[in-house]
């Protein structure tokens, strides 16, 4: 069934938004108090020299860091005891601005070791009731203080104030203003709930809780800077999380800090920014220079790597960020700065294909969750969503079949996509549930599975199109799926193949119907395993109940197809999901041949009075190099894709197509409503554009 009476859509706010820089440096200074000569080597006019050859437009200074160290004079908290270059903040912005470069001050707000150690009575406590403060003799990982007490953001302010008094900046960066792991334990927030007639051992009340603490806050914080200021720029880290779009006024920024090789890995920012793009606001992908994460003194990172890492965060229509950490003295290191100069020269000049280019979409995957929470899991103090990997999994299925995706959350307007894909952990409530019927009655497509295809709470299956009933979980792990239908006509190698399902699945009964075609049907275990033994068990004959199912516009699948993809990589899956999107969706948007390493997006510029639109096409040949078992992917070393062809499929007149990054001019042909053409060699990556005819 095809969906293609929906236009792609192109969220036409993000072409209003202010204009931003498109090449910025975190330069992070996180030093404790035993640090000495603190900016002794500091020099304006070199400082000012070494980011414009670098071609570098914005840096965030640390005006104040996660010590709890000020860099400019201060007196509601403590200047380094190392410092001796008075004011050194200020004198970098006046730097970097006379040179033309934005400049923007950190503050560390909930992470500030002087003041855990001198202020217990601002922690945050864990459920038994100790605080994130190390052991004695530990290095400190957030000793995080608790957004209940007033204390903190008094202080925040204060510095605040006495910061904008010492430099001129164009914005404020607000850093940790974040309630750590979603809850408080400290006897202000059991006061606070307590007397609300709420339980504070509660998950659900505590995150609850901690979101309204910091809505609170980041009010209360953008209120201060821009009632000194009405014109300075307001921003927090990472705020791509669920639930922040009741505080956006607030916000005038998303940076998403995502250091692929520092812990993030490389799923977490393509995922964090197809969610933040659709929130209304400017999006920067923040990566390192560093071989690891913060501070790696040494580590610097291979300029193929930055190189590919910046084409992926552009390629999202997102801004590019890299974190660097100078030494103390302050002087900012020749080595660094020709790798990053080498890696933002290439962006300097893609820019005019940049500016106001926004995604083209397809398709979207709906999610929820509890507010503030990531959606992927960190694996550290922040608490993940519950649903990390059923939305990891499905996300890495729509790229690597080069689906053209956002992330929305349930409450934005789903509608306008012509794919919806919901994750196997999502709550399919009545009223979402009558959203989705009436999107699929309109000619919608979705696709779902397991648990998502039940109303939430109870045994039924919400669409009504599968004709079908739910008999319960299968009690076999693994239990198997067989191909039928067309999927075993057009996949006849494995007609009669048992393929594994590694997690759950359900038992369905469907009903025979002229618009509900079976496509997969059930194999369970001759028994759960292997007698006193370690193997599982062979299977036995398929069952009556179904694994895959469409039903009009309905792809339904009776396991965790994304969580199963994200835990086991099963190549299975993806032909299956792979197979499901084409009946769904006939036309994509975009078709590449390159391997499913590369990251294949789109984006739109609207036509101007010098040229007509452009669709862009961003190839990025990730070809990571084989790494030991939990090592650090590195992509330093690509293999160069050759001979590689796109067809893209949109309607009106195009009248040449070229590579912006090479300026060669590329072979173009149509054919069946499709525009084709071949790029001859990609090393790390393409940018090509299809550009429409002046009108």
């Amino acid at each position: 069934m095809s969906t293609g009476a929906r236009e792609v859509w192109i969220d036409e706010r993000q072409r209003a938004l202010p204009a931003r820089p498109w090449r910025k440096i975190h330069l992070d200074f996180q030093m404790d108090a035993a640090v000495g000569e603190v900016g002794a080597r500091f020099d304006p006019d070199a400082f000012a020299a070494t980011l414009q050859a670098a071609h570098v437009d914005a840096v965030v200074l640390c005006a104040k860091n996660t010590y709890g160290y000020a860099f400019f004079p201060s007196e509601a908290g403590p200047v380094h005891p190392g410092l001796v270059a008075p004011n050194l903040v200020g004198r970098q912005a006046a730097a970097a601005r006379a040179a033309g470069i934005k400049a923007y001050a950190y503050l560390s707000i909930g992470w500030d070791e002087y003041a855990a150690e001198r202020h217990p009575e601002w922690l945050a406590f864990k459920r038994d009731r100790t605080s994130y403060l190390p052991q004695l003799g530990e290095s400190p990982m957030w000793s995080a203080l608790c957004m209940s007490h007033p204390a903190v953001a008094e202080r925040a302010m204060a510095q605040t104030s006495e910061l904008l008094r010492h430099a001129e900046v164009d914005g404020v960066w607000f850093d940790m203003v974040y309630p750590i792991a979603g809850e408080c334990f400290c006897w202000r927030c059991l006061e606070q709930l307590r007397d609300a007639g709420l339980d504070p051992l509660d998950e659900a009340v505590q995150r609850q809780h901690k979101s309204e603490l910091h809505a609170s806050l980041l009010r209360r914080l953008a209120a201060h800077v821009r009632g000194i200021d009405p014109a300075l720029q307001v921003e927090y880290n990472t705020l791509a999380v669920l639930g922040v779009g009741d505080r956006l006024d607030a916000v005038d920024n998303i940076d998403i800090e995502a250091l692929p090789t520092g812990g993030w890995g490389y799923g977490y920012f393509p995922l964090h920014a197809r969610y933040a793009r659709t929130l209304g606001r400017s999006v920067y992908g923040m990566s390192g220079r560093f071989h690891t994460a913060w501070g790696d003194y040494g580590g610097l990172k291979h300029p193929t790597q930055l190189r590919t890492e910046l084409a992926g965060i552009v390629g999202q229509a997102v801004r590019c960020d890299i974190g660097d950490q100078p030494l103390p003295t302050a002087g900012l290191d020749a080595a660094t700065y020709a790798t990053i100069g080498e890696a933002y020269a290439e962006i300097e000049r893609l820019e005019p294909w940049l500016e106001g280019a926004v995604p083209a979409t397809e398709a979207a995957i709906v999610v929820d969750g509890p507010p503030l929470a990531h959606l992927a899991d960190l694996g550290g103090t922040e608490f993940p969503a519950a649903h990390a990997a059923a939305i990891g999994g499905l996300a890495k299925l729509m790229a690597e079949c080069q689906l053209q995706f956002d992330v929305v959350d349930v409450a934005q307007a789903f509608e306008r996509y012509r794919l919806v894909v919901l994750p196997d952990s999502l709550e399919v409530d009545e009223a979402l549930a009558a959203r989705l019927t009436a999107y699929l009655a309109d000619g919608g497509a979705v696709i779902a599975s397991h648990r998502a295809l039940r109303a939430s709470g109870t045994d039924e299956l919400w669409p009504a199109a599968l004709r079908g009933a739910y008999r319960g979980a299968s009690p076999f792990q693994p239990a198997f799926t067989r191909l039928d239908g067309d999927f075993a006509t057009e996949l006849p190698r494995y007609a009669d193949y048992d393929f594994a399902l590694y997690g759950e699945a359900d038992r369905w009964e469907v009903a025979a119907a002229d618009d509900v075609v079976v496509l997969g049907r059930l194999g369970e275990a001759r028994f759960q395993r292997w007698q006193e033994g370690w193997q599982s068990a062979p299977p036995q004959d398929r069952t009556r109940f179904a694994t895959i199912v469409q039903a009009g516009g309905l792809g339904a699948f009776c396991f965790p197809i994304g969580a199963s993809y994200f835990d086991h990589s099963y190549w299975i899956y993806r032909e299956l999901f792979r197979r499901m999107v084409a009946r769904l969706l006939p036309q994509q948007l975009v078709q590449v041949s390159a391997p499913q390493s590369a990251e294949v997006t789109v984006t739109h510029q609207a036509a101007t009075a010098q040229r007509g639109e452009r669709w862009i096409v961003h190839v990025v040949n990730y070809s990571p190099l084989r790494r030991g078992r939990g090592g650090i992917e590195y992509v330093e070393d690509p293999i160069p894709l050759h001979d590689v062809g796109i067809a893209l499929a949109i309607d009106g007149p195009i009248e040449r197509v070229y590579d912006a990054r090479t300026d060669a001019a590329l072979a173009l042909s149509y054919e069946a409503g499709r525009w084709y053409a071949r790029v001859a060699r990609v090393p790390i990556a393409a940018t090509v554009v299809f550009e429409a005819p002046r009108q």
